[in-house]
């Protein structure tokens, strides 16, 4: 009678679990065509030949050696501060503390740095604050004739703050929650000149399924704001993400991220991660992932990405190895502490 009961209550809530699903879905369908209509009003958006008309990509470059290493899928998975950037929702998975530090020498002699620390608000949710910088290194500077007359150190900067709530079933367990999710960030672009601007992602995961084994979620990034350079404003690099995760058992799990760029064609991104344990309190993780992000457009080793995680009580460093065929390949490490 027990087990009975259990499967019908299990049964009851997975059914009002999809129910929600449903309604949060009709709802985006409606919301998102006015979102959208300014993208789409001049016919240009989300297809490759929008290539090369926004700007700050150094945006989409995506920050800890863990998501990275499963393909760049890690919306729906994203659980340290490292969620600010991913999905600020994530930010609500945070138990206490979180501080994720990356640097990674990136393609062409640039490097990228990340900094993010977030820090739960009691019940309410969780807070979070992040800096991204990417430095191009020093570039020649030449008059009309090719004569050098100097040098300049071009780079871009984003800061952000963001939060993340439960929005709904305040009497449920947390996993049957919606969450919500939303960051303000301050982007700067230094180049000859300098120009800045303001944007904000948002975020939403949707309550757990299949006895929390199933995980939806929902973003959208850098969805205002332009620069100018010279005479002409350009925007930012929208992006829409919907996400998924599967926890096939308690060592392994599977994501899944399908991304809609307005500035190229949209693209899917998988990855894997295994975990096992090696001793008292101390994990080995192996992880793989690949994307069709630009498929067609390199040669040589590209898509495919792999790196491994080792994680010691509240302490973790991650590394990833990402191929861009014929432009070389970038080693990321990350560090975490989680208190």
């Amino acid at each position: 009678m027990r087990t009975q009961r259990t499967r019908t209550a299990g049964s009851k809530r997975g059914t009002a679990s999809l129910k929600a699903l449903h309604c949060l879905a009709a709802l985006a369908l409606c919301s998102l065509p006015p979102v959208l209509y300014p993208l789409s009003a001049g016919a240009a958006g989300f297809d490759s030949n929008s290539a090369g008309t926004a700007t700050a990509q150094f945006l989409k470059i995506a920050p800890g050696a863990r998501g990275v290493a499963m393909g760049e899928a890690f919306s729906a998975l994203a659980d340290d501060a490292t969620a600010i950037d991913w999905n600020p929702a994530g930010l609500i998975k945070i138990k206490s503390h979180s501080l994720a530090l990356m640097h990674s020498p990136y393609l062409a002699g640039t490097f990228v740095d990340f900094f993010a620390y977030s820090q739960r608000a009691g019940e309410v949710g969780c807070w979070g604050m992040s800096v991204k910088y990417m430095d191009y290194g020093k570039i020649v500077k030449t008059d009309t004739a090719g004569v050098e007359i100097g040098e300049f150190s071009p780079y871009d900067v984003s800061v952000a703050v963001g939060f993340a709530t439960y929005i709904t079933g305040f009497n449920k367990d947390p996993e049957d929650r919606f969450v919500l999710g939303a960051t303000g960030k301050f982007i700067r672009s230094e180049l000859l000149s300098s120009d800045s601007a303001v944007s904000s992602d948002i975020g939403v995961l949707l309550p757990y399924l299949f006895e929390n084994r199933f995980l939806i979620s929902m973003t959208v990034q850098n969805l205002m704001g332009t620069l100018r350079y010279d005479k002409f404003d350009y925007p930012l690099p929208l992006m829409l993400r919907l996400g998924s995760l599967t926890r096939v058992n308690d060592n392994m799990l599977v994501t899944a991220d399908f991304v809609a760029p307005r500035d190229n064609a949209p693209f899917l991104a998988m990855g894997g991660e295994f975990r096992t344990g090696i001793g008292h309190d101390v994990d080995l993780f192996l992880r793989g992932g690949f994307n069709t992000r630009s498929i067609t457009e390199l040669g040589g080793l590209r898509n495919i990405t792999m790196g491994t995680g080792f994680r010691y009580t509240i302490y973790s460093i991650d590394y990833s190895f990402s191929p861009f065929g014929d432009l070389g390949s970038v080693h990321r490490i990350s560090a975490a502490l989680n208190f």
